[in-house]
């Protein structure tokens, strides 16, 4: 699609939306954007150098006909990242906040009425709940009082914490006029609790989703902030020592603090002018300040990331933002001052990292909240590498999906800045059902950080890893994806024809065998949007693995059967070892021990695979082993194949020279897991 410069938009272009910037809004990738104009789905109102713009009318109605449904061009699967709608951020406050009730009223209402969450609203809201909490907390007895329409009529003047609520308004004057279009919003009866951010949870449940996915915002839920803080000052201590937020967001984390900290030592920044009002709020009232230029001074609206590496802190502490969208001048500027910021795209949480580690001093600790990635993912590698030179791990805590609405395992990780090599001694873990302490040091890789074992795991590992005549599938196996149709619904069809064929997925995997998937498939591998080459579908053997699970789950294939992309192909060629017998191994309790404890991922990547230990061994223990695995194949009653698999399972422990107690602990880590038998 081609559109012209329009000359009525040129002296006003800067107040104009660019591109990317619509991109952040609509939580998209930039790529999908230009994809869209040239479709015709944005359409620009002005064309600078070639670069697209858009008013910001056009950017509101937009964003409004797609939660109203009107714009149903842009719903799409690759615009799944954009929520329509004003959601309550329900896990961030703790469960029995008297103020969840109130702030759910408020957006009931809000959706009843239809009203838009303009600017004007969303800062009359929060002045509004600001007025409230200071009145309930300076007053005596207790009082929310008025709120914004009381303030409005000068009935708080006299209040010394008053000039918090003016920074809320001084870029929006015209909210004032909200309290006379929508009087029922201002009826809400907040009132103030120690250690909840009140107003902090009024703001990102205005938000829309989208718009904190674009700016990589997940807000920590109130428990996991407090286990942080109570883990890490149960630890360290806290006398006189200096702590800062640098991605305090709306300060939930200093409201966490230790009543006993001094706020003289309390400092947080953040990049979103209305979080660091709001913060300084929070920071006002927990420590009863009312000093201007003390809690501006400790409160800052300044990027972390331009911080002098002279700045040193005790304690740093917080959520760093993940998947922060960079433009490209932001990316090469990164590249020239971390060293983690290498690639096409750089992720923010890795250079939040790097400049923690620059700024803590000597013995200072950080403690972040992550994403499990962050130890096992390889574009991390970079910024593993810098932790393990002068850091040791002091504490980790694996928390699972923890964010509202995010499928995204998560860590609370601890690192003590010692300028010494990375050591395990001493390290504190907790996997979610057991805390226990690493005693000994432990040969430690940047490619991968795992500590979900104990010591005496730990040993087991090493003797899978070392069991005599070792191989491995690195160099000595075909890898293949299945098919990446474009559009199941288009390709995928529920009923047998005479020009198609079963085709499986993941879900259609058990151990050593797969089921009718009763999914079928016109092969035409030219239509498709990725596919592998046809011989490796096609083989007269091969072995078909589960892609998206925490499980290894491989199954074989002797018909040529087709594949999607969540169901990978494996073509093992090690000399002397047979296809059904490397099937036998990798289906083990041992290997499973081994893809767990190494790797922890509910993803199974070629990687992993390659690193899984094979024992060599003879032909008449292999022919021993595949007898069972035939004998499984064949089985139709589930007790027959429960038994067979651990026979079969029992010869493989033996072949690692497991003895009895090693065998018995790697069995009992997985009495409570599926083992996708039947």
């Amino acid at each position: 699609m081609q559109y012209q410069s329009d000359e009525r938009f040129a002296v006003k272009i800067d107040e104009m939306v660019s591109l990317p910037e619509l991109c952040r809004e609509l939580s998209i990738s930039a790529a999908t954007g230009r994809n869209w104009v040239k479709l015709g789905k944005l359409v620009p109102s002005a064309s600078v150098k070639g670069a697209p713009y858009f008013t910001r009318d056009y950017v509101r109605q937009l964003k409004t006909d797609i939660r109203s449904g009107r714009n149903t061009s842009l719903k799409s699967r690759r615009n799944k990242k954009y929520v329509s709608g004003n959601n309550i951020y329900g896990s961030y406050l703790s469960e029995d906040s008297a103020n969840i009730p109130v702030v759910q009223s408020v957006i009931d209402l809000i959706e009843r009425k239809g009203i838009e969450i303009t600017e004007d609203v969303l800062f009359a809201l929060l002045a509004d709940c600001a007025v409230k909490l200071i009145i309930s907390k300076t007053s005596d007895p207790v009082d929310p009082g008025d709120g914004f329409p009381g303030y409005l009529a000068g009935k708080y003047k006299e209040n010394q914490y008053m000039f918090l609520v003016d920074d809320l308004l001084i870029n929006n004057p015209s909210s004032i006029s909200v309290t006379e279009e929508h009087p029922e919003l201002f009826e809400a009866r907040y009132v103030h609790e120690e250690g909840e951010d009140i107003p902090g949870f009024l703001y990102i449940s205005l938000k829309s989703i989208g718009s904190r996915k674009a700016t990589g915002s997940y807000y920590t839920p109130t428990k996991v902030v407090k286990k942080l803080c109570d883990r890490l000052f149960a630890l360290n201590g806290h006398a006189e020592k200096t702590i800062l937020d640098p991605c305090c967001g709306t300060g939930n984390f200093i409201i966490q603090l230790p009543q006993t900290i001094d706020y003289r030592y309390v400092f947080g920044s953040d990049i979103d002018s209305v979080s660091v009002k709001i913060a300084r709020i929070n920071y006002a009232l927990k420590y009863m300040i009312s000093d201007k230029d003390v809690i501006y001074s400790h409160i800052t609206e300044r990027d972390f990331l331009s911080f002098s590496s002279d700045t040193k802190f005790d304690y740093i502490i917080g959520n760093p933002p993940w998947g922060y969208d960079f433009s490209e001048t932001e990316k090469n500027e990164l590249r020239q001052r971390y060293s983690s910021a290498i690639g096409s795209n750089i992720e923010s949480y890795d250079v939040f990292i790097e400049q923690a580690l620059r700024n803590l001093s000597h013995n200072g600790v950080l403690s972040f909240v992550l994403p499990e990635a962050f130890l096992n993912v390889k574009m991390h590698t970079p910024v593993r590498r810098l932790l393990l030179k002068s850091n040791s791990i002091q504490y980790i805590e694996y928390l699972g999906n923890t964010f509202s609405g995010v499928q995204c395992p998560c860590v609370i990780l601890q690192v003590r800045h010692t300028n010494r090599p990375f050591s395990s001694a001493g390290m504190i873990v907790n996997d979610g059902k057991r805390e226990f302490i690493i005693r000994n040091d432990r040969t430690v890789n940047a490619a991968c950080l795992s500590f979900t074992m104990t010591d005496e795991e730990y040993e087991i590992i090493n003797k899978l890893d070392n069991v005599q005549s070792k191989e491995t599938l690195k160099g000595q196996a075909i890898f293949a994806l299945g098919i990446v149709t474009g559009s199941n619904g288009e390709y995928i069809y529920s009923e047998k024809r005479d020009d198609n064929e079963m085709v499986l997925r993941g879900s259609d995997l058990r151990r050593f065998r797969f089921r009718d998937s009763g999914s079928y498939l016109v092969f035409r591998p030219e239509s498709f949007q990725q596919a592998a080459p046809v011989e490796y579908y096609r083989a007269g053997e091969k072995l078909l693995y589960r892609f998206i699970c925490s499980q290894l789950v491989f199954a074989y294939d002797n018909r040529q059967t087709l594949s999607l992309n969540s169901c990978n192909i494996l073509i093992p060629r090690i000399d002397g070892l047979s296809m059904k017998y490397i099937m036998a191994v990798l289906n083990s309790r041992a290997a499973q021990f081994y893809f767990q404890k190494r790797f922890r991922s509910v993803k199974v990547l070629r990687s992993h695979i390659e690193q899984i230990p094979i024992p060599r061994t003879e032909k008449e223990a292999q022919d021993r082993i595949v007898s069972l695995v035939d004998a499984i194949l064949e089985a139709s009653e589930n007790s027959v194949i429960a038994d067979r698999y651990d026979e079969l399972d029992a010869e493989i422990a033996g072949l690692y020279g497991l003895n009895g107690d090693e065998y018995h602990l790697i069995v009992s880590s997985m009495e409570d897991e599926n083992l996708y038998l039947f």
